[in-house]
């Protein structure tokens, strides 16, 4: 079993090269490999070893650039917890300068919170369901069974309530849908008398 530590050696480019330093564990007749506390310990003296060959590792020296304004922080970060500001230090992404702003605008943050944005305009005020439907039918001009059929293509109830959802048909037209499809049911049910 191996454990592997690596550090760049500069900034990245064509140039840059990495160094790494292995341990190498034996396993026991038994398959056991080293405990956690072991492997634990053996990383530690890994990355001490590798800072004392190559240095501290670049996200721990100083970064040559100069420190942006905390609008800028903000804006690019977006930080909510002081593990993710320390984290992006650690990483290199931030200087010691941006750390300790950001670190301060966290601490200072529910004081000066921005108001929360307000709900995007509604353009319509009244419910869906209660906007009226130019294609619905009224009461008062049904038509007659078989011209719906033929004009919806209709071949069950279960079609017959679509066509209601949509509101092509009136409440009156769908009524004298189901009881003509209740009466088709009816009539083979009853059968030939003998």
């Amino acid at each position: 079993m191996e454990l592997s530590v690596e550090r760049p050696l500069g900034p990245e480019g064509p140039g840059a090269g990495v160094a790494r330093l292995t341990v190498r564990f034996e396993l026991d007749a038994d398959g056991k490999g080293p405990t956690p506390t072991e492997l634990g310990t053996a990383l530690d003296g890994l990355r001490a070893d590798l800072d004392a060959l190559v240095g501290l590792p670049i996200a721990g020296a100083g970064i040559a650039r100069p420190d942006r304004d905390l609008t800028e922080l903000v804006e690019t970060y977006r930080p909510r917890q002081r593990e993710l500001v320390d984290l992006l230090r650690d990483e290199g992404q931030l200087t010691p300068g941006e750390h300790a702003r950001l670190a301060a605008h966290l601490v200072a943050e529910p004081k000066t919170a921005a108001p929360a944005p307000p709900p995007p305009e509604r353009l319509v005020d009244a419910p869906i369901a209660a906007v009226p439907i130019a294609a619905d039918r009224s009461p008062d001009s049904p038509r007659p069974v078989p011209a719906l059929l033929r004009e919806y293509q209709i071949t069950s109830l279960r079609q017959a309530g679509a066509v209601r959802a949509r509101r092509q048909i009136s409440f009156s037209e769908y009524m004298a849908l189901k009881r003509h499809f209740e009466e088709l049911g009816a009539a083979p049910a009853a059968g030939p008398s003998a």
